[in-house]
C-alpha cells in the first residue's frame, strides 16, 4: 500500500511539473508576441517621418536673405568671434578674422553653394584670403569649426573643403523645416519649400 501511495505521489509532480512549463512556454510565448508587434508601429513612425508634408513655398532674392541672414546670425555672435555671411553677385562670402598670436588677420572665404537631393545647402569653398598668409583650406575650416558659435544644423567637412546646411534638422516645436529647391545667384532665383514631419 505504500508503495502505490509513493507511486502515485510521483506521478502527481510529474504532471504538476508539466502544468508548470505548459504555463511558463504560454506565458513567454505571448510576450514574445507582444514585443514582436509592438515594433510595427515604431517602424511605422519612422516611414511616416520620412514622408513630410509640402505646406508651401517660398521666393526671395538675395537682398531680402542676407538680411534674414544678418538676423538669425545676431544670436550666434560673441564679443571675441564675430562674423558674417552675405550672398553676392555670384558667390556666398564668409568674413571675419583669424587670430595668430594676438593678432587679428582678416580672413574671408568664398563659396559656391549647391542644392543636395535631400534639400540642403552644400557651400563648396572656391578661395580664401588669410591675410598674406599661405593656409591650407583644411586649416581654415578646421578653424571655424573650432573657434566659431554656429547652428547646430551647419556642418563643417574640412577634408571635403565643404560645409552642409543641413535645413532638414533645423529643430523646432512645429516640425516645419525647408528645402532649398533653386539657388541661382546670378539670376537672383532662390526658393524654398516648407515642409512638416509627419509625426
Amino acid at each position: 500500500m505504500k508503495q502505490k501511495r509513493i507511486g502515485n505521489n510521483k506521478n502527481w509532480w510529474k504532471w504538476a511539473f508539466l502544468l508548470l512549463l505548459a504555463i511558463n512556454v504560454a506565458f513567454w510565448s505571448v510576450i514574445a508576441v507582444k514585443i514582436v508587434s509592438g515594433s510595427h508601429p515604431k517602424i511605422e513612425k519612422i516611414q511616416a517621418d520620412k514622408n513630410p508634408i509640402k505646406v508651401g513655398s517660398i521666393t526671395t532674392n538675395k537682398e531680402q536673405l542676407n538680411q534674414v541672414l544678418t538676423s538669425y546670425l545676431n544670436d550666434y555672435q560673441s564679443k571675441k568671434m564675430q562674423y558674417s555671411v552675405r550672398l553676392n553677385d555670384t558667390d556666398i562670402e564668409f568674413q571675419s578674422t583669424y587670430k595668430l598670436l594676438g593678432y587679428n588677420i582678416p580672413l574671408h572665404i568664398y563659396f559656391e553653394p549647391y542644392n543636395l537631393a535631400n534639400g540642403a545647402i552644400q557651400l563648396k569653398v572656391t578661395s580664401f584670403s588669410v591675410g598674406s598668409l599661405s593656409l591650407p583650406e583644411s586649416e581654415i575650416l578646421s578653424y571655424l569649426r573650432s573657434s566659431y558659435k554656429l547652428p547646430n544644423f551647419v556642418e563643417i567637412l574640412p577634408q571635403k573643403s565643404v560645409v552642409n546646411i543641413n535645413l532638414q534638422k533645423i529643430d523646432n516645436q512645429y516640425g516645419i523645416y525647408l528645402k532649398s529647391t533653386a539657388l541661382n545667384l546670378v539670376n537672383d532665383e532662390i526658393s524654398f519649400d516648407i515642409l512638416k514631419k509627419n509625426r
